[in-house]
């Protein structure tokens, strides 16, 4: 594994130098993998960029839905545009989990001109200092973004400064746009502030037991105490995991009678004091954790697995079998297993007859749409090509078993809507499931189109392999909405464009013999 780290930088380094995570690539299933075991998908880069994801804007999401925190974006109003739509999630989907969240608050430092030209150290001060005062919050993320980290603010001094006259911890995250090229970068940012200003205290806590040593039972309740705790799990969700989810995988761990924990989202961050008191610690998504993760088994000897994302029948079966295994129980795991499997197949089978042989291309996270592609097969469709937003070594596994089950199809890496639009208007799927923020792309370009990940769906497990493959069939059987939307809408590309390869202004590709779209 080339995953390296240094947790005692102040600032980590991105994806695409910490992991070799690449952000741009253009081939089939087979050259992508070769490409990364080769290392050298890191050669691939763009001579054009349309747009990209900000990596300021995904170090929002842990932050806003921690609980009783207020998130500070250090530069222009601007910056905090999309926060507004966050707030309806953070209330509805706590509530969900039985957690009253406060919604998405936050504070702007509105840097101006001026404050570019003399800089914006005093406003941020100030708005700290702000934010305790009117929301006596328990955490204040400082979100540096592009433009104070182009004139160089001294966040960390002034956070410094600032934490000795407030009683919230103030976590400075430094995430301006610019940073990072794989904008999944923010996910690392934040758990590097969490680690860093939080702190772990192991001689205190891995020890712990909430019992009076004076108690005439303590001995008693102290073994049932770590009995527990050596049958427990600690899950890892993100944002794009809801509460469906997680009730799905928690049902079937707590049927092997395994005890199971989900941090850290929608949690407080005095919960994060007890994060050791596990006997293993599992990513949902290995995209989103595996930084914390890798901290927790350095600093504290906790041990992590990270077997797959358990979307359809098959990756399901790995996740939790994974997880029986470490705590010795195959057979259990087995046997439920087995049913639920049988169960699964046979409500699957009048869809199947509805969606056999329609073709689809996927599009989002690479671990999320080659699980949702071997889904999509398992229920008969035909999948014509994926559509990464970064990928790594940690795809390689399941990648490979996707060309052995799909074949060797299109497999790009990539942010770019006129890449994808270009994709669609060559591959011309029946259906494309997406990112939530790219299927008006797709539908515009009349596919319709279903989300790869929504809250308020479930997607994992048995449940969730269900639940998508019945949205599937009912998005396939009435295709109107997205052809009448293509026909009064027009997508802001010449015609010139579709008749060069998606994949024209990615620079570094391997060369191939293989025909390319």
């Amino acid at each position: 594994m080339k995953f390296d780290v240094n947790f005692d930088v102040q600032v980590p380094n991105p994806r695409e130098r910490q992991r070799a995570t690449a952000y741009a690539f253009g081939g089939c299933t087979s050259d992508l993998r070769s490409g990364s075991c080769a290392g050298c998908l890191g050669r691939c880069d763009r001579s054009f960029t349309q747009a990209m994801f900000c990596q300021m804007g995904v170090s929002t999401l842990i932050s806003f839905s921690t609980k009783d925190s207020v998130v500070i974006m250090h530069g222009p109003v601007g910056c905090g545009s999309q926060s507004h739509g966050i707030d309806f999630s953070i209330k509805q989907y706590g509530a969900a989990r039985g957690v009253k969240m406060e919604g998405a608050r936050w504070l702007s430092t509105n840097l101006t001109e001026t404050d570019v030209i003399s800089g914006g150290n005093e406003k941020l001060y100030d708005t700290i200092i702000e934010a305790d005062r009117r929301f006596r919050p328990t955490a204040i993320f400082v979100c540096n973004t592009c433009a104070p980290g182009v004139i160089g603010d001294d966040i960390e001094s002034v956070v410094n400064h600032a934490q000795e006259q407030v009683t919230a911890t103030v976590v400075p995250l430094h995430c301006p746009g610019f940073g990072a090229k794989v904008f999944s970068s923010a996910y690392d940012v934040v758990y590097h502030g969490i680690m860093h200003r939080f702190g772990f205290e192991p001689k205190k806590y891995i020890d712990y037991t909430p019992f009076d040593k004076s108690d005439p039972d303590y001995e008693i309740k102290k073994q049932r105490y770590e009995y527990k705790k050596s049958r427990t799990v600690t899950l890892y969700n993100a944002w794009s995991i809801g509460p469906g989810d997680e009730k799905e995988i928690k049902r079937l761990l707590n049927a092997l009678g395994i005890n199971v924990n989900i941090f850290v989202e929608y949690k407080e961050p005095d919960d994060w004091r007890f994060i050791t008191e596990t006997a293993l610690n599992v990513s949902f998504c290995h995209v989103h954790d595996v930084y914390f993760l890798e901290y927790l088994k350095r600093e504290f000897g906790i041990p992590y697995i990270l077997p797959t994302i358990p979307i359809g029948t098959e990756q399901t079966v790995k996740f939790i079998t994974a997880i029986a295994e470490f705590f010795g129980l195959e057979k259990e795991a087995e046997a439920l297993l087995k049913k639920e499997t049988e169960k699964l197949k046979k409500a699957l089978e009048p869809i199947r007859k509805n969606v056999e042989g329609k073709s689809v291309l996927i599009s989002g996270g690479f671990l999320r749409i080659g699980a949702t592609g071997l889904l999509a097969d398992e229920i008969g469709l035909k999948v014509v090509g994926f559509r990464n937003f970064n990928y790594d070594e940690f795809g390689d596994q399941l990648f490979s078993e996707v060309q052995e089950k799909i074949g060797d199809v299109q497999n790009a890496v990539s942010t770019q809507a006129n890449e994808l639009v270009n994709m669609v208007y060559k591959l011309k799927p029946d259906i494309a499931i997406s990112h939530p923020s790219v299927g008006v792309w797709l539908v515009k370009a009349g596919v319709p189109s279903l989300t790869l990940f929504a809250q308020r769906f479930t997607y994992f497990g048995f449940t969730g392999a269900y639940s998508l493959a019945k949205r599937i069939e009912r998005t396939l059987k009435n295709t109107a909405y997205a052809r009448n939307i293509s026909e009064h809408t027009k997508l802001p590309y010449q015609e010139q464009w579709y008749g060069k390869s998606p994949y024209h202004y990615i620079t570094g590709l391997p060369e191939t013999d293989k025909p390319t779209i």
